[in-house]
């Protein structure tokens, strides 16, 4: 497995950094150098609105600059759309350049000749929508509470009230992408073997910059309930069977079943993203077994190492009609020195889910360079 590589590596390189201080945001951190300001006045020679970011390309004295922005998700819940920007219009751009010395920069500010403003969307403005009134659990005929929506009724759930995996009780700051604070909390987050630490804070020092999901990969294990832009319960209770759909999973779904089987062990298990989930109802609380994992992506956001021994126990509840409470018990003897837990809730939005496809556009991998 990749841990025996990583043991003596990323323990020296671990415990050698210190108090470092990290200020991010999103993965751009690792692509682009926030201390290095740039701005370009030119024309619009092309814009790409696509996921998974937005590009727009100035031509200026001969040379083409990439400014690279959020998704158009985002950028719509600002006020940006499609039309917002013309080919041959005159802007000023302005952003933080590319960490590899290319003509790409992270963009902030497009000021267009007419006065008008466009501008990256900042975490603040990307808030959860005001609570709606308060209404009792739905519920299927049997009784068991309904994660998903209600026949005629659109909706799906996101803005969790955490957004990194970390064990309940403990007081960590991070960002919207896991990101610490201040690297020397990392020997709080979670009961880290020696090894998972110092692979954890190799990834965190590095800006997460190999993050798989960089490269398009699932979300899987916990990670699936920080999906940036949620995800859908769809239910089949004729069928037994539960599919989780992340919005930002590229198609990927996760299936539980209800039916009583046994988890598949020995050579019947072959790893995978989202490992063999069966469950059962007890009360209103659905609980989760899920092993089979492989280890070709992070289970969380901020990079906390797992191995193929990471076993699952989730329990789903809806509480009230707006709210969803996600608990999960980790068990990985590989990485952790004993099993610890963490839980957040994720509010109920109503509407068609938004679609995201990482693949369509992605431009970021090559150029993450890390610190």
């Amino acid at each position: 497995m990749r841990r025996a590589v990583w043991r003596a590596a990323a323990i020296a390189v671990g415990f050698s950094l210190g108090a470092l201080v990290l200020e991010a945001h999103h993965e751009f951190a690792s692509e682009y150098d926030q201390s290095k300001p740039v701005k370009v006045t030119g024309v619009v020679s092309n814009l790409e609105w696509s996921d998974p970011h937005v590009y727009v390309y100035v031509d200026s004295a001969d040379v083409t600059w990439a400014f690279e922005f959020a998704s158009p998700i985002d950028l719509k819940k600002v006020g940006w759309t499609r039309n917002s920007l013309q080919v041959g219009e005159n802007i000023t751009a302005e952003g933080s350049l590319a960490r590899d010395g290319s003509k790409r920069a992270a963009g902030k500010v497009l000021l267009l000749a007419g006065g008008k403003r466009l501008a990256e969307p900042t975490d603040a403005q990307l808030v959860p929508p005001r609570a709606r009134q308060a209404k009792a659990t739905p519920r299927w005929p049997d009784g068991h509470p309904r994660l998903g929506a209600v026949p005629g009724e659109a909706g799906y759930w996101a803005y969790p009230s955490a957004h990194a995996l970390m064990e309940n009780g403990v007081n960590v700051k991070v960002d919207s992408d896991g990101l610490l604070a201040n690297l020397a909390d990392a020997g709080k987050v979670a009961p880290l073997q020696p090894w998972a630490k110092g692979l954890y804070i190799y990834r965190q020092r590095n800006l997460l910059k190999d993050d798989p999901m960089a490269s398009c990969l699932p979300p899987g294990g916990p990670r699936m309930f920080h999906a940036p832009y949620g995800f859908a319960f769809l239910e089949q209770p004729e069928r037994q069977r539960i599919f989780i759909l992340p919005a930002g999973g590229n198609r990927n779904w996760k299936l539980i079943y209800l039916d009583g089987r046994e988890l598949p062990s020995g050579d019947d298990v072959n790893p995978t993203y989202f490992g063999y989930s069966v469950g059962k109802w007890e009360g209103d609380t659905l609980v989760l077994h899920t092993v089979g994992f492989n280890e070709r992506f992070w289970f969380t956001n901020g990079g906390l190492p797992h191995t193929e021994s990471l076993k699952l126990t989730e329990r789903i509840s809806r509480p009230d009609f707006n709210t969803l409470r996600y608990d999960v018990t980790i068990d990985d003897p590989g990485a952790y020195t004993r099993t610890w837990s963490s839980g957040w809730t994720l509010q109920w939005v109503a509407g068609e889910m938004p679609e995201y496809f990482c693949q369509d556009n992605n431009q970021d991998p090559e150029h993450m360079t890390g610190k």
